[in-house]
């Protein structure tokens, strides 16, 4: 088995649902959010796994100021989560390239666990409890407390928005320092978030 058959058959299952496909990694518009699957191959290239996320534009360009790319990358997603944490949380999961059976698993997983996730990250509610839920606030890496933090000032806890920021300026250094201090200089954002399509 290799990687270009999986990727056949992943798209044979994601493409009628709306998915494009761009090398590893597909994208979705769904309403007013933006779906994506990404197949990730280890180091060792002998084994293979599935990444998830959703992206909502108006979030990620409160946070970066900048256009969307072209394509979103999984990184790029305002939640995200491994299929593995998706299973069984904690666990990560890897299919080898040399099991027999991955290509049947893999379609299963993506029916049974990845597109029911991102299904139910098409809320705004759905992703500020996702973070809390995945302790964003005890890691460094700045950006998904600056979304949680942006997520609940558009939703309307302005105070625990301006809170998040200032406590993450405090323990943070260099230019994040500099964008989080702008950000929390409007945590009221004037600015129309939508959850669905107009």
């Amino acid at each position: 088995m290799n990687t270009k058959q999986i990727i056949a058959r992943m798209d044979e299952l994601l493409k009628p649902l709306g998915f494009a496909l761009h090398k590893a990694t597909w994208n979705r518009r769904s309403d007013c959010f933006v779906d994506v699957v990404a197949l990730e191959a280890s180091k060792s290239g002998d084994a293979v796994t599935i990444s998830a996320g959703v992206l909502h534009p108006d979030i990620h360009r409160i946070c970066w100021e900048a256009p969307l790319p072209a394509i979103i990358q999984e990184p790029d997603c305002i939640v995200r989560a491994r299929i593995g944490h998706m299973i069984d949380d904690g666990k990560d999961l890897w299919w080898r390239l040399d099991d027999d059976d991955i290509l049947n698993d893999i379609s299963e997983k993506l029916n049974t666990h990845v597109l029911p996730f991102l299904e139910r990250m098409h809320s705004l509610e759905t992703m500020e409890q996702f973070l809390t839920d995945r302790n964003v606030l005890k890691r460094r890496y700045p950006p998904p407390v600056i979304y949680l933090a942006i997520l609940k000032s558009v939703r309307g806890d302005k105070s625990g928005a301006c809170l998040l920021l200032g406590e993450l300026g405090d323990k943070t250094v260099g230019v994040w320092r500099i964008r989080i201090r702008e950000i929390a200089g409007h945590c009221e954002f004037k600015v129309q978030v939508q959850e669905t399509a107009s």
